[in-house]
């Protein structure tokens, strides 16, 4: 078996973020189609803005970095199928917000809750869960969202900071913490899932088309860490909840540095607990048909 290498890693660490921003970029947009003359349609437009650029961008790196990996690995005979798909769902995503970028810049409008581009904002959401089967069972669905929500909400929140004189700094303040908010209930989903299909896991193994063993000891270790993970977002957003409601959201730079440290922390420890989880067991039986 060929031995990873830095950017074989690098890629399984950003492949969640295209796969989950076009879905949730959909989402934002679509809930603002319902909200036209609510102010949070706005808000809303951004979000789906936001995610939307930063599923292209990672989309790009994500396969830059998948067949850098490949040819280093020399395995880019036996991915043709999986690139292709990846190169794809890049491109598409890619022109959709580059059509949204110029609409943004030469008419001055959000198209983000226009019927016809949330139509083929859909079919991206659509190739993003089926070229990549993330279908395949709850667990593998559900943490595709954990990271990039935690992260985008986290440069959004660092985006009203430092822009904190703008008059969308708050709507970028909203984005960080409903983003937190909904990265958090992914989180606890990933963790109840990823239990559930710890206890499939011994079956599947013994099933498996080629004789094959996963580690329990890495299975145990990452199961430790998902639950660190989950306990700490939650005690992360009670506090963020603290200050949301409590006071002024202008109150949250007050304490901007105990907070950004937080998320830091948080942020390394989903990482850890993501990384973990890819050492439990390499061979396809395990990820379903």
């Amino acid at each position: 078996m060929a031995s990873p290498n830095v950017f074989n890693t690098f890629h399984f660490l950003v492949l969640h973020f295209p796969i989950a921003l076009i879905v949730i970029s959909f989402v934002c947009d679509l809930v603002a189609s319902f909200v036209k003359k609510s102010k949070w349609n706005g808000t809303l437009k951004k979000a789906g803005f936001i995610a939307l650029v930063l599923c292209a961008l990672s989309g790009i790196v994500t396969c830059f970095a998948g067949l850098i990996a490949a040819a280093s690995l020399h395995l880019l005979g036996t991915i043709g199928a999986h690139a292709a798909k990846g190169i794809e769902f890049t491109i598409y995503v890619t022109l959709l917000a580059i059509v949204r970028l110029v609409f943004a810049k030469v008419k001055k409008i959000d198209i983000g809750d226009n019927l016809l581009y949330l139509i083929f904002a859909l079919v991206g959401a659509i190739l993003s869960f089926t070229l990549f089967k993330i279908y395949r069972y709850p667990h593998w669905g559900v943490l595709q969202f954990t990271v990039p929500l935690v992260i985008t909400g986290f440069l959004a929140d660092i985006g009203a900071l430092i822009w904190k004189t703008k008059q969308w700094a708050k709507s970028l303040q909203d984005i960080g913490y409903t983003f937190l908010i909904l990265g958090t209930v992914a989180i606890i989903a990933t963790v109840i899932t990823g239990y559930q299909r710890a206890a499939e896991m011994p079956a599947l193994a013994h099933a498996a088309v080629k004789p094959v063993k996963y580690d329990p000891a890495a299975l145990h270790v990452h199961e430790i860490w998902g639950v660190i993970t989950m306990i700490f977002f939650i005690l992360l957003s009670a506090v963020r909840s603290y200050f949301h409601f409590k006071f002024e959201v202008s109150s949250l730079v007050k304490g901007k540095t105990v907070f950004v440290v937080g998320a830091v922390i948080g942020i390394v420890i989903i990482s850890i607990a993501s990384h973990l989880g890819g050492t439990v067991a390499l061979f396809p039986e395990l990820f379903g048909k």
